[in-house]
């Protein structure tokens, strides 16, 4: 072999990878793209439901951490859903519940073991306490990583960014059919979703009010792992936004679909009841 053809080998080899890298950047940039231009936010919705998590009861161990005021706080405890009929979270510290909340579709019941206290009332209640304005439907969904049920879903325009889907809409609000209060039939939100390309799985929420933008929820999903051949994330990271930043980083342990529990809610007598400040 000549020196001179000696001497271009290492640059051919970099013409051939720098080939190789260019086609393969190439190839992947046309495969995330083909879905929108050939089908439009249409068909990346549709994956989405197709996608998502089939249950009819969901029982989970977790455990938690929360920063609020970076102030740290951590805790364990067990979650039990009923789909669309009931929520129930059982909160443990050092070994020892905590508190107990049970949610319906118009009511909560919490029970804090503490001090000794107990609350029933409605869904204000709960939005109170982590500055929110979810319904029942939206709770379930963002806990399990679905898409909300009951709400209308034509408004979304399709984007790529950094490698995932993007869904968005500005107007997205509750169908006629579903709203039981006129609290409900007024809420107009802000709503972006992420989407992994190849699992079209939701790894990242955005929800902001129309009319306080400054105002957010965001929940990230990661770690998914096979739940009786559905996809289902291990590790869920929330975040509320307003005058305080309230994040809870969240780990799934244990999961069980569709095992009929006991979600018992037994208020001892000695209990004081409290009402929501307004």
């Amino acid at each position: 072999m000549s020196k001179t053809a000696a001497a271009s080998l290492p640059f051919l080899l970099c013409v051939f990878l720098l080939s190789i890298l260019v086609v393969s950047c190439k190839t992947e940039r046309q495969v995330i793209m083909e879905p929108i231009r050939e089908q439009g936010p249409e068909y990346l919705f549709q994956q989405l439901k197709k996608n998502e998590l089939q249950y009819n009861t969901l029982s989970v161990k977790f455990s938690a951490e929360a920063e609020v005021d970076n102030k740290n706080q951590s805790f364990s405890g067990n979650l039990y859903i009923i789909r669309d009929s009931l929520i129930w979270v059982s909160i443990q510290k050092f070994g020892l519940e905590a508190a107990r909340l049970m949610l319906t579709n118009d009511t909560a019941k919490m029970i804090n073991r503490i001090n000794n206290t107990y609350f029933i009332g409605d869904f204000d209640y709960v939005n109170e306490l982590f500055n929110t304005d979810f319904d029942f439907d939206m709770i379930q969904a963002l806990v399990t990583g679905n898409d909300f049920r009951y709400y209308e879903s034509t408004q979304f325009r399709a984007t790529v960014e950094n490698k995932n889907y993007k869904l968005s809409t500005v107007n997205r609000i509750k169908l006629k059919k579903f709203v039981k209060r006129d609290k409900e039939a007024q809420k107009v939100l802000i709503q972006d979703i992420w989407l992994d390309p190849k699992t079209f799985k939701i790894e990242h929420i955005l929800l902001k009010e129309v009319k306080n933008q400054n105002r957010k929820f965001e929940s990230f999903y990661s770690d998914f792992t096979d739940l009786e051949g559905q996809m289902f994330p291990n590790t869920v990271k929330c975040e509320i936004t307003e005058e305080k930043k309230i994040t809870v980083n969240i780990r799934f342990d244990k999961i069980t679909l569709n095992k009929i529990e006991t979600a018992s809610f037994r208020i001892p007598q000695s209990y004081q009841r409290v009402e929501m400040k307004k």
